[in-house]
């Protein structure tokens, strides 16, 4: 069997653009598969924190990167989910589910995570809308506004925390007791005048016109709903990494998150991984990004040795 190409990258977003335009830049021959095009920034409402843009949408951002991307000459095929990648006689081979199948002598895997939903009306309506799953990315939007954050692990303190220094209010809506483990994030969050926890409830709505102008509560056991008037809602409850696919091939962590060390590296030969399907603590397009880059060092120096 010979491969189709030297790599094949699985995603499409902020680290597998990078580590296609490293790629071209090296004279890899490079080919994408992905479902989609942009990943979780494609419905990113705005951004402040990428370098060289004072504020961006998400997708300006990857209107840009695709942009990019495209001089050159990189073969593409969006569209295709893969559901299973697999190494046979030395190459890579990723199984889509149209049933098509792409081979390489290395690998990337960027294919990212999704945030956990909570799967209530009005969500899927307002996202990007008031409805964010990223306080690192857009608490800075909601200056002097009124928000909630859902959760009760370290995320939601964090972001709690984080939106308390710029939001007017901030309400905590927990289905039970915290989580979070961090005992400074606690009492920082305790300490804080404009939290307002609100324990033993969960979503049951989100309303707005335009943009998000509210969320109905109900409590765990019992009747006694709370309607709260908000201008934003962060949904901290966690993030899915899409790595289902590569699960028999890649070592992962409890979380789903594809082990892989400070260079990318998987432990399997040829195959990295970058981007939020990893490991990688903090998930922010820049580090994304970075680490796309590396893989596709890594790639170059693999390639090398095996010519």
């Amino acid at each position: 069997m010979d491969p189709q190409h030297e790599l094949m990258i699985i995603g499409c977003g902020p680290a597998a653009i990078t580590a296609a335009i490293y790629a071209a830049r090296k004279r890899i021959e490079t080919m994408i598969v992905s479902k989609d095009i942009g990943g979780q920034v494609a419905t990113t409402f705005g951004i402040e924190n990428y370098p060289g843009f004072r504020y961006i949408t998400g997708p300006e951002l990857v209107d840009k990167f695709v942009e990019q991307m495209n001089q050159f000459d990189i073969e593409q095929h969006i569209g295709e989910r893969v559901t299973e990648l697999s190494r046979v006689g030395g190459y890579f081979v990723a199984v889509t589910e149209a049933g098509k199948e792409f081979s390489s002598k290395a690998a990337i895997i960027a294919t990212g995570a999704h945030p956990r939903e909570l799967g209530v009306p009005g969500e899927e309506r307002y996202r990007g809308k008031g409805v964010s799953y990223c306080a690192t990315c857009d608490a800075p939007l909601f200056a002097d506004a009124t928000v909630a954050v859902v959760g009760g692990g370290n995320s939601a303190l964090s972001a709690a925390f984080e939106l308390s220094r710029i939001a007017n209010k901030v309400y905590l809506i927990s289905r039970r007791e915290w989580r979070a483990d961090e005992a400074p994030l606690i009492e920082g969050v305790k300490a804080s005048a404009n939290i307002e926890p609100i324990t033993g409830y969960v979503v049951e709505q989100i309303a707005g016109e335009e943009m998000v102008k509210g969320v109905t509560l109900k409590p765990r056991g019992g009747n006694g709903r709370r309607s709260l008037t908000i201008d934003g809602i962060f949904i901290e409850i966690g993030l899915k990494p899409n790595s289902d696919f590569a699960k028999e091939l890649v070592a992962v962590n409890d979380y789903g998150e594809i082990m892989a060390d400070c260079d990318t590296f998987t432990g399997v030969p040829g195959l990295f991984a970058a981007g939020d399907v990893t490991n990688v603590k903090d998930k922010q397009i820049v580090i994304a990004a970075g680490q796309g880059a590396l893989a596709t060092m890594g790639v170059f120096e693999y390639l090398l040795k095996k010519r």
